[in-house]
């Protein structure tokens, strides 16, 4: 018997793409005081994947003008998804559909959008996406009420009587596959997801196996075998979006600076998206750090076995 031991996590993979974008670093919260209780994610990140070492600031060819699009963000009351509603509508976006669970809060959004870029520019679509027919009704709203759809934002909705598995995994898969069925050869779709999915040591199990595993459904998706078929660019994108009080400490009072960092991000992530969709290669897979720098990263393929093991079949003597 022969064994041969690789290290899996001492090897290192091919850039697949040397580029490395800096945003909003003017006004990310760079004097925080250090917590200790902040994981870093991208620690364990580069583990996992490789991200590109260059620092060059040069952009390549526009792929999309945001201005006169229109664009569907899931979950865009708040948080990250009201920060991208936001960044599209500053590019200019004609139309923007946010969804959300309350009625209330969603009217009140698209209202405070309304006014502050112009009337017709937000409707809000009240939908439960972890239900899905509600999730098909949506695209078909859309469809009978506007030309077309040109952006997807597929992004994960905050839903406090589903498990993590159904809301962050399961349901940003059947959008994937309605806005395939719903949207023209041209359009994009940027599915975002939590980098927890490149931390194999992280405490927060449910949150890591959806992230990962949407990850990885997300990329098949946006291979040259589906995207022959449909012509619709798409991107994953994964970020460092954590409150340390809420994931490690229970729910006690924000600090106001985990607050103001928690903002940042958000912003952040908006515009890494909008990023993507203006200039993203399709399949590619990118993680938005906490210090302000998107990077394009590869998935670790274990093309090796870390043991090899052949056995010998004894034959008996007749």
């Amino acid at each position: 018997m022969s064994v041969s031991h690789e290290p899996w996590r001492n090897r290192r993979f091919p850039h697949i793409h040397d580029h490395k974008q800096r945003l909003l670093s003017e006004s990310y919260q760079h004097g925080c005081p250090d917590h200790s209780n902040f994981r870093s994610i991208s620690r364990n990140a580069r583990k996992n994947c490789t991200i590109a070492s260059s620092s060059s600031s040069s952009c390549p060819d526009k792929v999309m003008d945001i201005e006169g699009k229109c664009a569907l963000v899931v979950d865009g009351t708040s948080g990250v998804g009201f920060a991208f509603a936001d960044e599209l509508l500053k590019m200019k976006a004609s139309k923007v559909v946010i969804t959300g669970l309350d009625a209330y809060k969603g009217t009140e959004t698209a209202s405070k959008l309304n006014k502050r870029y112009g009337p017709a520019r937000v409707d809000f679509y009240q939908a439960d996406i972890s239900n899905p027919l509600e999730f098909e009704n949506m695209f078909k709203y859309i469809k009978n009420n506007f030309e077309a759809l040109d952006i997807f934002f597929n992004n994960a909705e905050i839903h406090k009587g589903k498990d993590v598995i159904t809301t962050n995994f399961v349901s940003n898969i059947q959008g994937i596959t309605l806005a395939c069925k719903n949207m023209k050869g041209g359009s994009v779709i940027v599915n975002h997801t939590s980098a927890l999915g490149l931390d194999p040591d992280s405490d927060m199990v449910a949150q890591s196996a959806a992230s990962a595993g949407f990850m990885v459904t997300s990329t098949a998706f946006g291979k040259n075998k589906y995207f022959e078929k449909t012509q619709i660019r798409m991107m994953t994108l994964c970020s460092e979006l954590q409150i340390p009080s809420m994931c490690f400490e229970g729910m006690r009072p924000y600090k106001r600076y985990e607050l103001e960092e928690y903002k940042n991000i958000q912003i952040l992530i908006a515009k890494s998206a909008s990023y993507l969709v203006k200039y993203g290669p399709k399949n590619t897979l990118w993680l938005c750090q906490r210090s302000g720098v998107l990077s394009m990263v590869e998935l670790q393929t274990l093309n090796q076995f870390i043991e090899k093991y052949e056995p010998s079949i004894a034959v008996e003597k007749s």
